[in-house]
């Protein structure tokens, strides 16, 4: 395994098991190539090489946005030029609607990054180009991806500038929705990562598990210990006793007693623990998905104010979104719908 892709793991260190094990993971040269190749797939990708991959070691981070971190970005050198792949992960459980924003803040600060560090004589040249951004992100919600994809879907009149307004689209890879066929025509890493974390109950993990640790046993050994580590990470923490037996099983090929450690590791309280949290997306997503109503009333009379759409986004409580939800159907105005709701 490329060892300098395991030590060049960019960025500020995280609490969250996910983005450490997908970071991990897509670090590495190797495994960046095999996602880039079969889950974005533009053709000139097929010839790429770990030769024509540098992690770029530096974290672009603004004023605005100091909380969060660029989480993986390649300069890819092609023989037409480079091109930046800027790999954005979003490992929760809900759409984040800033995301055209977001990326745009990332790709300005790689390219002013770029144009500081460039030859001031090149630059004020014709052809003097900057490089092109592209975009992924990586979503593993169940829920589906609803936000954006192109950036002039989130500014206001957008349709009145036409091709005048800014405007990018980024690449979405949404784990959720991948086909199980397609992830299993190839056996990499990161195709029995994907296979993982698209199993969402107990039920079917035990359904899936012999086929699953078959294909991961064919794994190399260094494959084999990554794939280990992310699901001690991410999926469920062992003592250090049930890991070691639940690796010497899979090593081994003990099937039955694999399964039975495998068993016992989603033992019933980490279960119910992993149910209520869906249960708790389930009504998170559904709060989410009456403040966006209420919204879409509001904006047939007017344009409401970020403080407003902040406000009715951040609420959580179904009864007082069902009140907002009738008051905005009845408004006429966003003054007349502030004051039946009680917002002013």
């Amino acid at each position: 395994m490329d060892t300098e892709g395991k030590a060049d793991i960019q960025g500020q260190d995280t609490d969250n098991p996910h983005d450490k094990g997908y970071k991990r993971i897509f670090s590495v040269k190797r495994n960046f190539l095999d996602f880039i190749k079969k889950y974005v797939g533009f053709g000139w990708m097929a010839e790429l090489t770990e030769n024509d991959l540098e992690l770029v070691d530096k974290e672009f981070i603004t004023d605005q946005f100091d909380t969060y971190e660029s989480d993986l970005v390649y300069k890819v050198n092609t023989e037409e030029g480079s091109v930046y792949l800027f790999f954005l992960f979003e490992l929760q459980s809900s759409n984040d609607f800033t995301m055209p924003f977001r990326l745009l803040v990332y790709m300005t600060a790689i390219w002013l990054d770029y144009f500081k560090n460039c030859d001031k004589n090149e630059r004020r040249r014709k052809g003097y180009r900057l490089p092109m951004i592209m975009p992924v992100v990586l979503y593993n919600g169940e829920r589906n991806w609803t936000a954006a994809r192109r950036f002039k879907e989130i500014i206001g009149r957008a349709d009145m500038f036409g091709k005048y307004a800014v405007d990018f689209e980024y690449i979405l890879v949404s784990v959720n929705n991948l086909d199980v066929l397609r992830i299993k025509d190839s056996n990499t890493l990161v195709d029995n990562i994907f296979l993982a974390d698209k199993k969402r109950t107990k039920q079917e993990w035990m359904d899936g598990i012999a086929e699953l640790m078959q294909r991961i046993r064919e794994m190399d050994k260094d494959d084999l210990n990554e794939w280990i580590t992310w699901f001690s990470n991410v999926i469920r923490e062992p003592d250090e006793e049930g890991r070691g037996e639940f690796i010497k099983q899979i090593r081994e090929g003990d099937e039955r007693g694999m399964c039975s450690s495998f068993e016992r590791l989603l033992n019933k309280e980490k279960v119910e623990g992993r149910a209520e949290g869906r249960a708790e997306g389930r009504a998170e997503g559904r709060a989410e998905g009456k403040a966006e109503a209420v919204i879409e009333l509001l904006e047939d009379i007017g344009e409401p104010s970020e403080q407003l759409r902040s406000h009715i986004m951040g609420q959580t409580d179904m009864e007082m979104l069902k009140k907002w939800h009738k008051a905005a159907a009845r408004a006429g105005s966003l003054e007349e719908f502030e004051r039946a709701a009680g917002l002013v």
